[in-house]
């Protein structure tokens, strides 16, 4: 009966160290790797169209970060959008639906109606944390590059 009580007393003290080695080894890890992530934080500044926003968008792509980057660069787009004049303030609307309003109403918009839907669409995609992946972010770069690209009605409004 004591032999198996003191190899029962040895095994809880291994546990016990090593339960007690991790916890240490994670509190001496944990403020290196926050600081790394305070250190890395991405300029939430960038102007829609810029080379930073696009420069952010590869930054996210590099961290695995494809549900931020999208939501991201969706807000620097809707923020444009927001910003001119025809564009409806009716809470009742659905963002879908204040989009295709926009679009409507703005003939300037026409050209790229179909890429402020596609770009809607990757931001619904990540804003309800549907699994994403690099693909993901990669099309949204390329519609935000071709909204860019084929509309300067839209980069003038982040200028104002």
């Amino acid at each position: 009966m004591e032999i198996i009580s003191s190899t029962l007393l040895i095994q809880l003290l291994i546990g016990i160290s090593i339960s007690l080695g991790v916890v240490i080894a994670w509190g001496l890890y944990y403020p290196q790797m926050k600081l790394r992530a305070i250190n890395t934080k991405p300029d939430k500044n960038a102007e829609f169209g810029s080379n930073e926003m696009f420069e952010q968008l590869s930054y996210f792509n590099d961290r695995g970060n494809f549900n931020e980057g999208i939501v991201f660069a969706y807000n620097l787009l809707r923020s444009n959008l927001s910003n001119m004049e025809k564009y409806p303030n009716d809470g009742s609307l659905t963002e879908y639906e204040a989009i295709k309003k926009t679009v409507s109403d703005i003939p300037e918009l026409a050209n790229i109606s179909n890429l402020l839907l596609s770009a809607y669409d990757e931001y619904e995609l990540a804003r309800f944390r549907t699994k994403t992946d690099s693909g993901n972010l990669d099309n949204m770069n390329k519609i935000l590059k071709n909204i860019t690209k084929n509309n300067n009605f839209i980069l003038q409004r982040s200028a104002q």
